[in-house]
């Protein structure tokens, strides 16, 4: 409910380990922090890939989502925004639209996306606002890793 009451269930977790080494806080809650320091250990071995993640532009951080009064995801600790050289958001791409059309904008690679995934982070790249930085851990929203979406009745 609070900044503080977050506060106190942070872990630091060491963003790309061998070679970048930069400590990032993270929620401990359901398990967070060990995710993405997994995540992490394999996306240091991916070299291919370090230009979009050598910058991470931010884990907790108490604040509201733009233009809303809600808080953000990275309010609870439990997102990561990586390189934002190499991403593209609705709102700084909409200043550029014409004709009040917003035309979707990525230059993140999908295979990225897919290790991501496969550790429970849903990727904001795939929502009609996009924002293409932005990784939360919500794996409840992902499809059964098997290709499934499961059960359907």
């Amino acid at each position: 409910a609070t900044r503080e009451e977050v506060a106190s269930k942070l872990d630091t977790v060491y963003w790309l380990p061998g070679s970048l080494n930069v400590p990032l806080l993270v929620t401990r809650v359901n398990g967070v922090n060990e995710k993405l320091r997994a995540l992490s250990a394999e996306l240091d071995t991916l070299e291919e890939y370090h230009k979009y993640l050598l910058k991470p532009g931010g884990t907790f951080n108490w604040r509201v989502i733009a233009g809303t009064d809600r808080l953000s995801m990275h309010s609870f600790g439990m997102t990561i925004d990586i390189n934002v050289d190499y991403s593209n958001y609705w709102r700084w791409d909409q200043t550029q639209a014409t004709n009040d059309y917003l035309g979707y904008r990525n230059r993140i690679p999908l295979a990225l996306v897919v290790l991501f995934e496969k550790y429970g982070f849903i990727w904001g790249g795939k929502w009609y606002h996009y924002d293409t930085m932005h990784f939360e851990y919500r794996p409840e929203l992902l499809l059964d890793p098997s290709g499934g979406a499961g059960e359907v009745e």
